[in-house]
């Protein structure tokens, strides 16, 4: 490969990078974020300074100190930390929502294991003999049932306390 190949290979790379950190962002009327518009109205967020740590460089002069560029940001119809702290306030509640369903999730294995458990407890005490060593085996097994209730039990009940407190947070968001 000569250096010229290697230099349009570059050219070519370079453009497509900037093209894909350009993509534009719509913001939903149900306050989701989404690639393409929502509807007709539907205009792209200026994500311009969103993410940067370095003064924007949009003919400023070097030598503005960050309360200037505060200031001059806050002027503009849109402040860049609102959109910072809308789209940070988006993602926690998509992780709540996450943590939720993989909670709920968790429930039900929960409760089919406890269940399984059960049935193999039943299926177990079914060849017991119909003599006093097979009632003291059922009466084993049925305590060994309701310990195994209990444990579900007491695992849901977890389970519901952190649902139901990520979905109250969820609601303070």
């Amino acid at each position: 490969m000569d250096g010229k190949s290697l230099i349009v290979i570059l050219i070519m790379v370079s453009a497509s990078a900037s093209a894909s950190a350009s993509a534009e962002v719509y913001k939903c009327a149900d306050g989701k974020y989404q690639a393409d518009p929502c509807d007709d109205q539907s205009e792209p967020l200026d994500l311009s300074n969103v993410g940067s740590v370095v003064a924007p460089s949009r003919g400023y002069p070097e030598n503005l100190t960050n309360e200037t560029i505060d200031a001059r940001q806050q002027d503009s119809a849109v402040n860049p930390r609102d959109k910072k702290a809308e789209i940070a306030q988006y993602l926690r509640k998509q992780k709540i929502e996450r943590e939720i369903r993989n909670l709920e999730k968790a429930r039900k294995k929960a409760f089919k294991d406890r269940d399984d458990k059960i049935e193999q407890l039943r299926t177990t005490g079914k060849r017991a003999n119909n003599n006093l060593a097979g009632a003291t085996w059922q009466q084993s097994l049925a305590q060994e049932m309701t310990a195994v209730m209990q444990q579900g039990s007491t695992e849901v009940e977890s389970i519901d306390r952190q649902i139901s407190a990520l979905k109250s947070e969820l609601k303070q968001l």
